[in-house]
């Protein structure tokens, strides 16, 4: 097992550096990045549709008629996200939202509720008062949003990076049992 993993090494280190790649471009041009994530997976569901749609038509099953349908609605999705990504990231930046503001609501209610029932209900009250102020900030700050989101992933991608490249030396230099 170890021999065949010190074989394999450098496929350790080769992911590594790609995700690091990936990472400080997410991080220094967040914009590009969710462009082309959007656009990626715009052309993907839209693939993805075109063939469940082609797989349902030649399909001899009763559930040709659900298989179409399923790929049209892949495909439409495609479409929406080639043709209008900004609309799909604004979208998707109210969604979390107006999460975040229902849960900060939600957390408030539940805590003044159980006050009598649990001890130290104002830590329940504090996390619903930071979610309203993420929801808010989000509200008022779409494009800045977005960005700062990529830019936590290209972080989380850096370090996870970096411990790939770790890894694949540590794996090198294992000694065979």
């Amino acid at each position: 097992m170890i021999g065949a993993l010190q074989k394999s090494w450098w496929i350790f280190l080769v992911r590594g550096i790609l995700i690091l790649i990936f990472g400080l471009f997410a991080l220094f041009s967040p914009g590009a990045v969710l462009a082309s994530l959007i656009m990626y997976l715009g052309i993907v569901a839209a693939l993805s549709g075109v063939f469940t749609i082609i797989g349902s038509l030649f399909s001899k099953s009763e559930g040709k008629m659900s298989g179409i349908l399923e790929g049209v609605i892949y495909l439409l999705i495609g479409i929406l996200f080639i043709a209008s990504p900004a609309f799909i990231l604004t979208s998707l930046i109210y969604f979390i939202a107006i999460w975040a503001l229902i849960s900060g609501i939600m957390q408030i209610v539940y805590a003044l509720k159980l006050r009598k029932v649990i001890e130290n209900e104002w830590l329940a009250i504090l996390s619903g008062v930071i979610s309203i102020i993420f929801a808010l900030v989000l509200f008022f700050n779409v494009a800045e949003s977005a960005n700062a989101v990529i830019m936590v992933i290209g972080v989380f991608s850096i370090i996870s990076g970096i411990m790939n490249m770790i890894l694949s030396f540590k794996i090198k230099g294992l000694k065979r049992a």
